[in-house]
């Protein structure tokens, strides 16, 4: 009975394991943002204006866009190397092309992703004596 018990077990969490989505997967969506929180807040605070919340694609083939304040902006994405972090580079916003010949930087944290959450802080110093810190922005999956 043991046996029968500690096999059904490992089938169990081997057919949920296998039923799980990568990161690259997971990320690859359509998002909303619905809030904010700054570095030096501690409550989250929500976006009602529809033209104010972020809304960005990530491409498996590494494209982006994105549509914030009503305006248009396309480009390329990419992990770090542990898939932590991310960063992206404009190729084109409102309708102009951006040559940048600057590698992507990597300074947007993954704090949490799920298959409808994503949060991402971003990186940065702040004030005069250069404090880390991250503002973050608040997502939902947009559902196709």
């Amino acid at each position: 009975m043991k046996q029968t018990t500690l096999l059904l077990l490992l089938l169990m969490t081997t057919l949920i394991l296998s039923g799980q989505t990568n990161k690259h997967d997971l990320f690859c969506q359509k998002w909303i943002q619905f809030g904010y929180k700054s570095h030096s807040d501690s409550n989250v605070r929500i976006i009602t204006d529809d033209c104010s919340k972020k809304k960005c694609e990530f491409f498996k083939d590494g494209k982006y866009t994105e549509d914030m304040f009503c305006l248009k902006g396309f480009g390329i994405w990419a992990f770090n190397k542990d898939s932590t972090k991310f960063g992206f580079k404009y190729t084109e916003y409102m309708g102009q092309k951006i040559e940048e010949k600057l590698p992507i930087s990597f300074n947007s944290l993954i704090l949490k992703l799920t298959v409808d959450t994503l949060i991402i802080g971003n990186e940065g110093y702040y004030g005069n004596n250069k404090i880390y810190g991250h503002d973050d922005l608040y997502f939902v999956r947009v559902k196709k």
